[in-house]
């Protein structure tokens, strides 16, 4: 490349975290980018290589495709909203988040479950989908699903005194402890403050999952909120990658480039063991914090001052397992999460989640997963 590449950047709402992959690539590769807030039209004057933008809203997103292609500009989309428009595009892995999001709350033993927007579109359907399906593949309990923009009049929509009311009573006649997933984290703050005003508390009654892991949003709630991260940054970086594939003439693929969520982070909107007896939600709390060290029952026993046999009939009775296997169960979550997180070496994870070696950790991973450690690391 002879020439500094002109690139327009068009994102609404502005994200930081993907504005940060988008600029470490274009620095990389000496571009001059262009930002403008909104997709209503051109920049007047402006003239360049190539675009990045979220495709998402009404006619006028149409219109900025259109007057984009007209001039022989390609663009990339860094959303999954309009389908329709056949454009280019890196998108989030929404229903990974939803199946993320489901296995979360699963693996704490929860029974029942909600989805929360306050619309909808295709994203939206997508993350839904994959909640569902993971959800509905552990039981016959489907999800209940509620989108304010479905069940309120619009002066009632508009309207966040009454829509907060109309949320609580929804959580409020759900079977408990609820499992709820927000679209994003702004829903997921939403569901906090109407189970808050409806007297229910969170995560005992109204456990809630975010997505996207802002952390202006998700740390400074009463109860700070988990939430998937959906590593924007990638998104953005891997959407500016592509664009320069097209610029310099490779044809675009034909269908879009979905990125992978980068995990979970757990905060204390979802620290609860979704169980009856206040004693095995001990226990599984015990477990969790000790998956680094070697112990038996007769350890978790002695910590918590109740008798083995006790300990044997409320894992078998409630979870249909023994205290062994639900140790290895949690064990193998926490390896999965933290092969997710690319910091650590398998010998490092092996060490901090109770098992012996890698060479155990890869045995029983395969075992449960049907992937080696390493082979999950790199899928």
């Amino acid at each position: 490349m002879t020439s500094q590449r002109n690139v327009l950047l068009m994102t609404t709402p502005v994200s930081h975290v993907r504005m940060s992959g988008i600029t470490q690539f274009a620095k990389e590769r000496g571009w001059h980018l262009m930002i403008a807030d909104r997709l209503s039209r051109l920049p007047e004057g402006w003239t360049g290589d190539g675009a990045l933008a979220t495709v998402r809203g009404g006619p006028a997103v149409l219109d900025f495709v259109r007057t984009l292609r007209r001039r022989r500009i390609p663009v990339v989309d860094l959303t999954f909203d309009h389908p329709e428009i056949r454009v280019p595009r890196v998108s989030g892995d929404h229903a990974a988040c939803g199946r993320l999001a489901a296995e979360h709350f699963l693996e704490r033993h929860f029974r029942h479950a909600a989805w929360f927007s306050t619309v909808w579109s295709h994203s939206h359907a997508l993350r839904f989908q994959g909640f569902r399906a993971a959800w509905t593949a552990h039981g016959d309990l489907e999800p209940s699903r509620w989108v304010l923009a479905e069940s309120l009049v619009p002066k009632d929509f508009d309207n966040w005194v009454r829509a907060g009311r109309h949320l609580g009573n929804l959580l409020k006649s759900a079977p408990k402890p609820l499992a709820v997933l927000g679209y994003d984290d702004a829903d997921a703050a939403r569901v906090e403050a109407a189970a808050r005003d409806a007297g229910l508390s969170v995560p005992e009654e109204i456990a809630i999952i975010g997505i996207g892991d802002d952390r202006l949003v998700c740390d400074y709630q009463p109860v700070p909120l988990s939430s998937i991260n959906h590593d924007l940054a990638r998104i953005g970086y891997e959407g500016a990658a592509l664009l320069e594939r097209i610029m310099d003439g490779e044809p675009p693929p034909r269908q879009p480039i979905l990125v992978p969520p980068a995990g979970i982070v757990a905060r204390a909107s979802t620290d609860l063991f979704a169980v009856e007896s206040p004693v095995l939600r001990q226990a599984l709390v015990w477990i969790r914090d000790h998956l680094g060290t070697s112990f038996g029952v007769s350890q978790l026993a002695d910590a918590l001052a109740v008798p083995r046999r006790t300990l044997d009939r409320l894992f078998a009775t409630e979870l249909s397992t023994t205290v062994g296997r639900e140790t290895l169960r949690q064990r193998l979550v926490q390896a999965r999460v933290m092969l997710q997180a690319q910091a650590l070496s398998i010998s490092e994870i092996a060490s901090q989640t109770g098992f012996s070696s890698p060479a155990h950790l890869s045995h029983a991973f395969k075992a449960a997963f049907g992937l080696s450690p390493r082979e999950y690391r790199k899928g």
